[in-house]
């Protein structure tokens, strides 16, 4: 009997580590993305939670046996992974914002392609940034990181801690600023061509009425975007190193901020 009660305890206690994964892996970038099938989120988790479980300091207290005492609990796990991949989403969300301020100033805001990672109709060099962040993600074991952020919560935050101080929606609220700075930081190089060069082709009017900007300026911005695009992709990469540091720095404040 003594067996099957700790058996009982050690399955709550998986149950509510498989619902803080599950809240991460549903949320984060890459692994939340509509690509990766249902089943393999399911399996990642479960592995995860499986992993994880025998390094989980014992609890003070002994799970609750009510269903709706234990349901609040996972509720509390759930919003534990839930804001950590959200704030993970949010470089991608300064990423995409990057890339639509790009495609205002070349004039492919006229026309979206189809993000199956975050589901939604992004620009052409929304989506192609979003691309490379992504596959440089991965390259750096991003994933991995991810995990491991989530991991390195129990250390402060055992299962069944959760707690919403208020000092963690000051910290949700603080991140709406970073997230417009990092995208003019990302979109700096081709914006900066490119009002260069609408202010050239302004004067040029001017100088010269007899030409048609309209029939000149489009072909012209769409090269000089390119163009820009291009030499500037090592510092792009550059620039995702210091956003994806400052990135999981955020989740360490977060977790900081709920312990």
């Amino acid at each position: 009997m003594t067996m099957l009660v700790f058996e009982v305890e050690a399955f709550r206690l998986f149950l509510l580590v498989l619902v803080r994964f599950s809240g991460l892996i549903v949320t984060a970038p890459i692994l939340g993305s509509a690509n990766f099938p249902v089943m393999a989120k399911i399996g990642l988790a479960a592995l995860a939670a499986f992993l994880v479980l025998p390094g989980i300091p014992a609890l003070e207290n002994p799970l609750p046996d009510d269903p709706i005492a234990f349901a609040a609990l996972a509720f509390g796990e759930l919003a534990v992974g839930l804001m950590i991949g959200f704030v993970m989403t949010l470089v991608f969300a300064a990423i995409q914002v990057a890339g639509e301020i790009i495609d205002m100033l070349t004039g492919f805001a006229v026309v979206n392609v189809f993000n199956p990672s975050l589901e939604t109709q992004v620009p052409v060099f929304g989506f192609f940034l979003f691309v490379i962040a992504a596959l440089y993600l991965l390259t750096l074991n991003g994933h991995h990181t991810m995990l491991l952020a989530l991991n390195s919560t129990y250390a402060s935050i055992p299962p069944g801690g959760f707690v919403a101080q208020p000092k963690l929606f000051f910290e949700v609220s603080a991140w709406a600023g970073p997230v417009f700075r990092d995208s003019i930081l990302v979109a700096a190089p081709v914006a900066g061509a490119l009002l260069l060069a609408y202010l050239t082709m302004g004067l040029l009017g001017r100088v010269v009425p007899q030409i048609n900007l309209f029939v000149v300026g489009f072909p012209v911005t769409i090269a000089i975007g390119l163009l820009m695009a291009g030499l500037s992709i090592e510092l792009y990469i550059k620039t995702l190193d210091g956003l994806f540091g400052a990135m999981f720095r955020q989740v360490a404040a977060m977790v900081q901020a709920m312990s």
